[in-house]
């Protein structure tokens, strides 16, 4: 910056009277001068713009004088408009700091410089100079300067500064910790941490404590929206004893024991971040809180029917040649998906949403510049886990399914649905939400409802680890369980393999394991019925 430049900069809204006296300028807004005439009673009824004596001769003082006279000057202005009935001169403008969504977040900050710095008195202070020896004194001693000059402006704004100090305070020395802020910055880390299926469960299991907690405060009335009264609570106010009660209620509430303890999960994670942050102090109260249900869920377990498996020859035999899309049923839009899924699944052994999901530029291997075989890929957005990133080669069975799909779409778009009758829905708009309803409907419709709890959709990659097992006894060296782990989307077994070993094979072992699958492992009356 020049020297002129920087004349021009310190010289700003000055002005010297005749007495060399410098007086400050504030300039109002053409469109506001009407407004400040009519508030100033002017007799030609316009103002554009105040003046004010500085009270001094000297350049540099009347430097040092100007910002504070400005500031005076607005307000002063300022009063007369709102007086006069009219908006202020920057309208509803206001400091960031003085929407009130921002307390929290500022008062959170100013909680967390506070527990950073030490309380001891520094080795160097000097007893002469004035003022507390410890940092942290020191800063609540400009908290506290910051917070009077909000105050002031505040009150004259005609807002309660008094009631902004109380608040600010109370949050900045830890004495109460609002839920807003800290739900809020909770779940933007879990957003860039778990699927939206987890965050769904964490908004459900957070509406069941906020109507807990309501109950508990005496709330007749069902809540309208129990997040937004949560949101209204302090963290510090919820006594232990109703922390420890929240198992109890939710017993009451007919809840299935595995829900119960995955609502208690997402509050457990809730403190525990809130404790590694620094927001709150331990211990986690919700340590243990499920120790019990654990061994409910325990004995459950031992009393359940038979585990899922796969589907029996004859089962999967009905499954196949039945037409999903006649029947009695009153919606057959999934019956070519059903028809389509079934097969694709059972070639393949991926799961519903792998394949209800799948794109075109997931369909790989379309030149064959790897051999033969098509095949579909598994990407980090729909798989269930890692291990779940996969290739899988397809059957030249099931490979017109694949084509016929590829020929109605637009082939150019990659991200085009290869299944676009499979509608998206429930949490994480999965293509595989309606899908495995109308699946679950077929499959009762062909074997009965004594199938529930036995078989399902995910009983189809039960028979596809039957088939690779059964070809890997004749003899099928590809169809070992180590390439079956990776075919299935399953985590290595043996360090060694998971450590040491090449993570992905070779295409052309992996076609050669789905060739004699279904060569040497799949009964005939499966192949003939597809």
């Amino acid at each position: 910056m020049t020297k002129k430049a920087l004349r021009d900069d310190d010289m700003h809204g000055l002005r010297r009277t005749g007495g060399l006296t410098w007086s400050v300028r504030l300039s109002i807004p053409r469109d506001r001068w009407t407004d400040a005439g009519k508030a100033f009673r002017t007799a030609t009824g316009i103002k554009q713009e105040l003046i004010r004596s500085l009270g001094t001769r000297d350049k540099q003082e009347a430097i040092k004088r100007r910002d504070k006279a400005l500031a005076a000057m607005r307000e002063d202005l300022d009063t007369r408009l709102v007086a006069a009935g009219l908006l202020p001169i920057h309208g509803h403008w206001q400091p960031d700091w003085m929407k009130p969504e921002n307390l929290i977040a500022d008062a959170l900050d100013a909680r967390r410089e506070l527990q950073s710095v030490s309380e001891r008195a520094d080795d160097d202070f000097d007893d002469n100079l004035q003022g507390p020896s410890d940092p942290r004194r020191r800063m609540m001693d400009g908290m506290d300067l910051m917070l009077d000059d909000r105050t002031e402006q505040l009150n004259a704004s005609g807002k309660d500064g008094g009631k902004y100090y109380r608040q600010f305070r109370e949050i900045a020395l830890g004495e109460v910790t609002p839920f807003a802020d800290v739900l809020d910055r909770w779940t933007a880390v879990r957003e860039k941490e778990v699927s939206p299926a987890s965050l769904a469960s964490a908004r459900a299991s957070l509406k069941h404590f906020a109507a807990y907690l309501a109950e508990v405060q005496g709330h007749d009335q069902p809540l309208n929206d129990p997040v937004v009264f949560l949101r209204s609570q302090n963290m510090d106010d919820i006594p232990l004893p109703v922390i420890g009660g929240f198992v109890e209620w939710l017993g009451r509430q007919n809840l299935h024991l595995k829900t119960i303890q995955g609502a208690i999960s997402p509050l457990k994670m809730l403190w525990e971040w809130s404790i590694r942050t620094h927001i709150l102090k331990g211990p986690n109260p919700w340590v243990g809180a499920t120790t019990g249900l654990k061994r409910q869920i325990e004995r459950v377990e031992k009393s359940k029917p038979p585990e899922e498996r796969e589907y029996h020859t004859a089962e999967l035999v009905r499954l196949l040649k039945t037409d999903p899309s006649k029947g009695k049923r009153r919606d057959f839009t999934y019956g070519a998906a059903i028809c389509d899924l079934l097969r694709l699944s059972l070639f393949t052994g991926a799961r519903e949403n792998e394949l209800a999901s799948l794109t075109v530029g997931r369909v790989i291997n379309r030149d064959r510049t790897d051999g033969p075989l098509l095949g579909i890929a598994v990407t980090d957005e729909e798989a269930k886990t890692a291990n779940s990133v996969r290739r899988v080669p397809l059957h030249p069975i099931v490979q017109p399914i694949i084509e016929r799909r590829l020929r109605a779409v637009d082939q150019c778009d990659p991200d085009a649905p290869l299944f676009p009758d499979c509608k998206p829905g429930g949490v994480g708009m999965k293509r595989a939400h309606f899908f495995s309803q109308r699946f679950t409907d077929f499959r009762r419709a062909v074997l009965g409802r004594e199938s529930d709890g036995e078989l399902n959709f995910h009983s189809l990659r039960k028979n596809f680890g039957t088939y690779m097992g059964r070809a890997d006894r004749a003899g099928v060296s590809e169809c070992k369980l180590s390439v079956t782990q990776k075919l299935i989307g399953h985590k290595a077994q043996s360090l060694t393999e998971a450590v040491y070993m090449e993570r992905e094979l070779e295409w052309d072992v992996y076609s050669r394991a789905i060739l004699g699958m279904v060569d040497k492992g799949m009964p005939d009356e499966v192949k003939e019925a597809v």
